[in-house]
């Protein structure tokens, strides 16, 4: 049979070595894997070159292929990425951000949330334009077009070749992106343009963060990328050039000159594919998830590998050199172990984090340095231990020189804290107590033990040294529409998701994926909190590669080379530490950090602050409130602008006093989903200055609702905005779902919030002057919020007086005290320590308790009436019990069932805070997802939640539908003010 066009090569270009394949998919089954010939150098300077001379290697090594044989090239790379982590300045450009949103998200400006370095680096220019979308698609205002000529020459003039154009719901409805696209393509025609729609989806902060790094590095990765076609060009291969992405498949080299953003991680992806594929024939795997433990000279990065084939992916949002973005990620866990770490050895024997990495050749002992690693120990274990009959696999460097070193004790503590490490990292990644089979790939790999606890078996497979260039090879093809319906009474789910099918499949077929090989990867059809029958449609397949259409469509000699030079030089710009220019980074110890009292006895928030507060509320939120993200950008913001957000005890509000006295208190309502999308703009002041227009009332503090997730921090910024402070306090000490869930509404017998207003923040107010109760205030303004957007301000005009009996006295200083904990326990590496710093924040045993951890076993979401209904399970890690936790936008209560005895041990008003085990951030109920470990933390609710029988029914389980009574888990403690320990 005719070998024409049936051969794959794959190149794993790593930052040392270079790795490559030549292998017959045909032959997967086959003892060799369909392997025919492999190759490991080390990575050249001039990548482009590094990579020719492993394809000719290949070539070499299997005379009787011939070129005509070859259906891909397909490569994977680093560069693109550690262009971005080294700030590499020649490699980098200064991108112009032009933001299609109206007043919306003006707060938290382009690059807000870059560090400072990289900030330094990119940002060249930014301009917030009318226009943007709602979510049902109505236009926020119309594209302001010569707003964007405007720019644009401004953009030209300034020499900025990239150019990112950011729409206010763009995902769903690109038009707006598109036109004004089309617009500077007329005055900058050579332009590196990136809509943000092509990057990402909803979440519009995190989608524009990952098109500016995209639009960034467009230009060097061009370079590399025409490179590696001029390198095919060079030895003869007339057949598509491929880039491996970070979701396992592959795109043409054009796409990825357009994303080059989407191929970042592709490495890891690139080794669990290669995986899958080097096990197919293990029964005992087949067709399971299975965890990959890649283990390098450095690093172990640990992924799990789905039944289909395909990497888990990280959960909603990953960081990118500190920069938050929200495309899809491979789930990996990285610890620093591998084949280069140091050991040293004393009372007791430890292993990394430091290593010899790509020295180990020069350092190690075994190949004549004078550093012991981990190879050295493992290899003088595996030739000196009789049991071990597969003496090859340690046969590196020249045994002698560690023969004998070693003693049965240091090898006996080296295995068990290598063994420790290793299934301390599987434990985390995997999604259920029962074992597991784990696949060990990478040159380090040698190094593993041949059992783990929690395996179910290891698996070392052949040609593990080279599976990155395995996974690049074997590459598929996929693409994903998206899209936000509103469905009418006569409209069907089922026709909308068939129509969504049908886009999704000639999208991959265009793309070069094969028709009869297409699946469906990912199907969701979520509905949308407050905006009713509306629904998140997301449909993505996989398929094949169709190498002979891709051959056409995307010739290697085809002439996209314009006037620019191709060059696969990778050399790191020398004067980058020199030149870098460090703004708003700020570095502090959290032991010795002391916030500013002034002599007033006002708190004086600083950038740190804002940090500590960012955790602290997400936590109090107990799953609800909203991410406190964005608002913490707008606060941090305001801050380094050099405005004062000031903050004063409660007793001390008299001072400020005027008449009876008055204070606003305020807070968001409306759908989180909205809320990731249409960031905050003027709708606070705009509903505040509604209500002080129609009242002649002049408030003279400021107040947030619940202190929980993001409208903690909302009391905050209108302090700020209108020049009074803000009261330490709150409404609930918490989040609730309800409005009329507050302390006021509790202890008082006529509605509290009158006069109330409801801003959209684009020109539609509404005025409640009077209500017969607050209930009612609830569904009124529930039932407006479909209609102006679904994400709008709530703004109240209450009485001062009635401070001291209807708040919660100082809750910004247990939320700065919370946050700062878990800064206090990363600072100090005590991380398995979180549960504890953040109980002692609260008060102490007495008050907060960790009533469980372990890992969530399952995740069930609904929408009903405009709340997320749902429950999790979580598995114990020291035992067989399970904790049910149920929420309606917050956690309700926790039940455990211990050897079918079922318990309640917590529920509300306890404040119930699930969160990530790992970093001890709180987690919003939206950020539940399956394998997550996490710990849970009860904390005692303020007496005014249990004083009376009320406020109990308010905010106990009956509030809820439960008819089980509350016992709760300690003793209160009130919160210590921060401006009495500090001034």
């Amino acid at each position: 049979m005719s070998m024409a066009g049936k051969l794959l090569i794959g190149v794993d270009v790593g930052g040392t070595n270079t790795d490559s394949v030549l292998m017959n998919p045909l032959a997967l089954d086959s003892p060799n894997r369909g392997v025919l010939a492999w190759n490991k150098s080390a990575t050249t300077s001039d990548v482009s070159d590094g990579i020719q001379k492993a394809i000719m290697s290949l070539m070499s090594d299997c005379p009787e292929i011939e070129k005509s044989h070859i259906a891909s090239v397909t490569i994977g790379t680093t560069h693109f990425i550690n262009a971005v982590i080294e700030q590499d300045e020649a490699k980098l450009e200064k991108v112009a951000v032009l933001r299609l949103s109206t007043n919306y998200s003006k707060y938290a400006p382009p690059f807000s949330d870059f560090p400072g370095g990289l900030r330094s680096v990119m940002e060249g220019y930014s301009a917030i334009l009318t226009g943007g979308n709602r979510i049902d698609g109505n236009e926020v205002r119309p594209l302001d077009e010569e707003a964007v000529k405007t720019h644009a020459f401004k953009i030209k003039e300034l020499g900025i070749n990239a150019i990112v154009i950011t729409g206010q719901f763009s995902p769903m409805y690109p038009a707006q992106e598109e036109r004004a696209a089309a617009i500077i393509r007329k005055i900058l025609p050579k332009a590196n343009i990136v809509l943000s729609h092509t990057i990402s989806t909803i979440g519009f902060i995190e989608r524009e963060d990952a098109s500016i790094l995209n639009a960034s590095i467009m230009t060097f990765a061009r370079k590399i990328i025409l490179s590696f076609k001029d390198a095919m060009k060079q030895i003869g291969l007339h057949c598509p050039v491929l880039l491996t992405q970070n979701d396992g498949t592959v795109v043409s080299t054009s796409e990825a000159m357009r994303t080059p953003v989407k191929t970042f991680s592709s490495g890891a992806t690139n080794s669990m594919r290669g995986a899958a594929t080097l096990c197919a024939k293990e029964k005992s795997i087949h067709g399971k998830p299975v965890i990959v433990a890649d283990i390098g000279g450095t690093t172990t990065d640990v992924g799990l590998l789905l039944p289909s084939g395909f990497p888990r992916q990280s959960s909603a949002y990953s960081f990118i050199a500190g920069v938050r973005t929200n495309f899809s990620m491979p789930h990996v866990e990285s610890i620093g172990l591998g084949g280069g770490s140091v050991v040293r050895i004393g009372n007791d024997v430890t292993i990394g984090p430091e290593s010899t990495g790509a020295k180990i050749l020069t350092e190690g002992l075994v190949f004549g340095g004078k550093t012991v690693t981990a190879t050295d120990v493992t290899c003088a274990i595996g030739m000196e231990d009789d049991s071990i009959k597969d003496k090859e696999l340690f046969g590196v460097g020249d045994f002698s020189k560690v023969k004998g070193k070693f003693s049965k004790d240091v090898k006996q503590k080296f295995s068990s804290e290598l063994k420790k490490m290793l299934e301390a990292v599987i434990d985390r990644m995997k999604t259920s107590a029962d074992p597991i089979p784990v696949v060990l790939v990478g040159g380090g790999s040698l190094i593993a033990p041949p059992e783990l606890e929690g395996a179910s078996s290891v698996f070392r497979p052949p040609f593990f040294g080279v599976v990155n260039a395995i996974g690049a090879a074997i590459g598929k093809v996929s693409a994903s529409v998206q899209a936000i319906k509103k469905l009418d009474p006569t409209d069907s789910k089922d026709e909308i998701l068939a129509g969504l099918k049908e886009s999704a499949i000639a999208k991959a077929v265009s793309k070069g994926a094969l028709k009869d090989s297409l699946v469906f990867d990912n199907i969701v059809a979520n509905p949308i909190p407050y905006v009713p029958n509306t629904i998140q449609f997301i449909v993505k397949v996989i398929g094949d590669v169709d190498y002979h259409s891709m051959k056409y469509s995307q010739p290697i000699d085809n002439d996209d080379h314009d006037s620019e030079k191709s060059g696969g030089s990778v050399a790191k710009n020398s004067t980058f530490s020199s030149q870098k220019i460090i703004e708003h980074e700020v570095k502090f110890d959290v032991n010795s950090y002391k916030p500013f009292i002034n002599t007033q006895g006002e708190w004086i928030l600083s950038e740190v602050d804002c940090e500590f507060l960012r955790i602290g509320v997400y936590i109090l939120g107990c799953g609800g409130g909203g991410t406190p993200y964005h608002y913490f950008l707008a606060l941090r913001n305001m801050v380094r602008s050099g405005k004062l957000v000031r903050i004063i005890r409660p007793q001390d509000f008299h001072k400020y006093q005027q008449g009876d006295g008055a204070i606003t208190a305020v807070g968001y309502a409306g759908s989180p989903t909205v809320g990731l999308e249409q960031l905050s703009g003027d709708e606070m002041i705009h509903a505040y200055d509604l209500i002080k227009k129609h009242t002649d009332v002049l408030p003279q503090a400021s107040l947030p609702w619940e202190i929980g997730g993001g409208n903690g921090l909302t009391g905050l910024k209108i302090a700020g905005d209108l020049g009074i402070p803000c009261i330490d306090a709150d409404f609930m000490g918490r989040a609730y779902p309800l409005l009329w869930q507050m302390i006021p509404v509790c202890y008082s017998t006529t509605p509290c919030f009158p006069p109330c207003a409801l801003s959209d923040g684009n020109g539609t107010t509404l005025l409640l002057s009077e209500a017969i109760s607050d209930v009612i205030v609830e569904q009124v303004f529930r039932a407006s919020l479909s209609e102006i957007g679904a994400h709008c301000a709530m703004v109240s005009f209450m009485n001062g007086k009635d401070i001291s009996d209807k708040s919660i006295f100082n809750t910004t200083s247990l939320a700065w005290r919370v946050g700062r904990a878990v800064h206090e326990a990363r600072q100090n590496s005590e991380v398995e320590k979180l549960p504890e710093y953040i109980i002692n924040a609260c008060g102490g045993s007495k008050t907060a308790e960790k009533i469980f951890s372990g890992k969530i076993i399952r995740v069930e979401r609904r929408t009903f009436k405009g709340h997320v209904y749902g429950e999790i399970d979580v598995k114990s890690e020291d035992s067989d019990s399970v904790m049910t936790i149920p929420f309606k936008n917050e956690n309700i209560y926790c039940e455990v069932n211990q050897n079918g005895k079922k318990k309640v041990v917590a529920s509300v008003p306890d404040l119930i805070s699930v969160n990530d085990k790992e970093t001890g951030e709180g987690l919003g109920t939206q950020d539940y997802r399956y394998g997550l470990h996490v710990f849970v933390i009860a904390i005692c609710p303020s007496t005014k939640w249990t004083d009376t029988a009320e406020a109990l029914k308010s905010g106990g389980p009956s509030a809820f539908g439960y008819e089980f009574g509350y016992e709760s888990v300690g003793t209160y403690v009130a919160p210590f003010s921060v401006i009495d320990e500090y001034r």
